[in-house]
């Protein structure tokens, strides 16, 4: 059956994120995405610089020290924290974990999660200092 009646569709302003504090935090949240695809750029700037040779080397860290640069990246990873964060809060949820017929509460799974990045992390500092 057709008809030619347009359907009706809500209308919804460009603004409608700002109306409560959840819908904030979720823009904020999933904007941190802008900061990763920098970060990401960067990195690859870096590997295809170091390719290059040591001149092209040396404009890389000559680039990286710039203060725009410089805060660029702080506001990188204090993105990836916050996003990090709430991806260890939201996984509890979406794994249900039992032991010994009890199920078990988000902080051991979210506890977990940081303690396995600390040690990653540790790691890979170790390696790229000491090795």
């Amino acid at each position: 059956m057709t008809t030619k009646r347009k359907a009706w569709v809500r209308p919804m302003p460009s603004t409608w994120w700002k109306t409560l504090p959840f819908y904030r935090f979720y823009m904020l949240r999933e904007g941190t995405a802008v900061a990763a695809v920098w970060f990401s750029l960067e990195l690859i700037f870096g590997l295809f610089s170091l390719k290059h040779g040591p001149e092209s080397w040396a404009g890389f860290v000559h680039f990286l020290q710039n203060p725009i640069v410089l805060i660029l990246n702080l506001i990188a990873l204090a993105a990836a924290l916050l996003h990090t964060k709430t991806w260890f809060d939201l996984a509890p949820k979406a794994q249900l974990i039992i032991v010994k017929g009890e199920k078990l509460g988000p902080e051991p799974v979210i506890k977990g999660l940081w303690v396995v990045t600390a040690v990653v992390t540790v790691v890979i500092l170790f390696v790229a200092l000491f090795w």
